[in-house]
């Protein structure tokens, strides 16, 4: 009880101090009252109908809903697979994306040789419905419904030759797919996991690191002094306070909601717009990330804020989006979009429904096809908890400014079951799909697995530079 208090009041004190440098980097390069000019709201009502008129086919792709059994809608894009193959690959985005994060895989003539390809709106994200709530019970039932509903409407179900299905997800689209490779591992043949940490690994590495420098602590006060002792301590304790520094944003989006809200839309949605310069991965040389032209910022913006006013009601199809998704458009959704940092779903206990069950064991004893699906390994094969039970694909930008590399890959190959790997690229950062090195890198992982893994998947990458890959089950 007395941690828990020290923790919340830590959280609370630290959360504050976070938004008040938020505030403070926005007082100082005089963004605080801004308000958007005429032109950047041209820019952006033209971004909104190009990605989310659901008459139109951006990108040449088509708009889609998803209708869960409670009703709520969840949308998606589609891309219909060039040839006979039966492949599917779903797209999961994170924080604070949607669908078009994915734009540049979408279109991609080499991935949609191989599969149908679709990329989903989380709830609460897009052009998606909203939950009650976004624990983990709520969101894994969401999540695992769709990818079943997609495998039940573009792969057959009876045939010997059908073919397989691929997760490829990042940010907070990758802390699900972890937690489905270990808890409803049937979903799909392969994982790939990108921009994430795991949450079972990361929670025991960083218990760990408490533990040993408790221990050495303990001891040095016993034998103060000797120094080689406490700068081992110190040694052992650093990645957790490195990792606390990158995740301060994690303490403001948990403050109370007035203050949380108010982190989003100050200065015209201050935060979001310097994430979007920082996804571009282009920068000045002193690091600083590089304003972004008008129609860039207005159609990073519309990735993060979903449609608007025009796009409600205006298509010649029967579909439209839902009620919550018009009544969270002033505010671009952002009181929603955090609530998956706020409410659970990272370590929360998932509770799986009947019907949840029913049709991940219809895959474990059904076709030829279903039982290829699933990853091969055992559903309780030693490891430890939340140990992988489908074969994974791990990604990771070794200057990712969210996570500290020595809490996120420390003993994950624990947690990775046979025929899984760790990519590690030396030179990129958070936003995989969109930095342009990067993006072609996680292209190639994803027809590599779509083509058969003919080959070793470290083969395919020795043209990449400063790609490597670390583990390979």
């Amino acid at each position: 009880m007395i941690s828990r208090i020290i923790w919340r009041v830590f959280s609370l004190l630290y959360g504050t101090l976070v938004l008040a440098l938020f505030t403070a980097f926005a007082v100082l390069d005089g963004s605080i009252f801004r308000r958007p000019t005429e032109k950047e709201k041209k820019e952006l009502a033209i971004a909104q109908q190009k990605f989310w008129d659901l008459s139109q086919s951006p990108l040449g792709l088509k708009h889609k809903f998803f209708s869960l059994e409670d009703g709520r809608k969840l949308h998606y894009v589609e891309k219909l697979g060039t040839n006979s193959s039966k492949n599917l690959t779903v797209f999961i985005h994170g924080f604070p994306d949607s669908w078009i994060l994915w734009q540049g895989l979408l279109t991609s003539s080499r991935l949609s040789q191989n599969s149908v390809l679709v990329a989903v709106d989380l709830p609460g994200y897009g052009g998606s419905d909203g939950l009650p709530n976004y624990g983990a019970n709520a969101v894994l039932e969401t999540m695992t419904a769709f990818i079943l509903g997609m495998r039940e409407e573009y792969i057959a179900s009876q045939v010997e030759e059908a073919g397989k299905v691929f997760v490829v997800s990042h940010d907070w689209g990758s802390i699900i797919g972890y937690r489905l490779a270990s808890e409803a591992p049937q979903l799909a043949d392969r994982f790939i996991i990108s921009c994430a940490v795991y949450p079972q690994q990361t929670y025991a590495t960083i218990k760990a690191h408490f533990a040993s420098s408790s221990k050495m602590l303990h001891t040095w006060t016993q034998r103060p002094f000797s120094v080689r002792l406490l700068k081992s301590a110190l040694k052992n304790i650093t990645p957790v306070l490195k990792q606390a520094s990158k995740s301060g944003y994690v303490f403001a989006f948990n403050l109370p909601s007035p203050l949380s809200n108010f982190c989003g839309a100050m200065g015209n949605m201050w935060l979001l717009r310097i994430m979007h310069r920082v996804a571009t991965g282009n920068a000045e040389p002193s690091g600083k990330p590089l304003l972004l032209g008008p129609t860039e910022a207005a159609e990073a913006m519309t990735a993060s804020i979903g449609p608007g006013p025009a796009q409600f009601g205006a298509s010649d199809t029967k579909e439209d989006y839902p009620e919550s998704v018009k009544r969270r458009a002033p505010t671009g959704g952002w009181p929603e979009k955090i609530r998956i940092y706020r409410e659970g779903l990272l370590l929360g206990q998932w509770e799986k429904s009947l019907e949840t069950i029913v049709r991940l064991s219809e895959l474990d004893r059904g076709s030829p096809r279903s039982r290829r699906s699933s990853s091969g390994a055992g559903l309780f094969e030693d490891g430890p908890p939340g140990a992988l039970k489908a074969r994974a694909t791990v990604v990771y930008g070794k200057k990712d400014p969210a996570f500290e590399p020595k809490l996120t890959l420390e003993d994950i190959s624990d947690y990775l079951t046979k025929g899984s790997q760790v990519v590690v690229l030396g030179e990129a950062g958070h936003w995989l799909p969109i930095e342009k090195d990067s993006a072609e890198v996680l292209e190639e992982v994803v027809g590599w697995a779509l083509e058969g893994e003919e080959a070793p998947l470290k083969a395919r990458l020795e043209g990449f530079g400063t790609v490597k890959v670390t583990i390979d089950k």
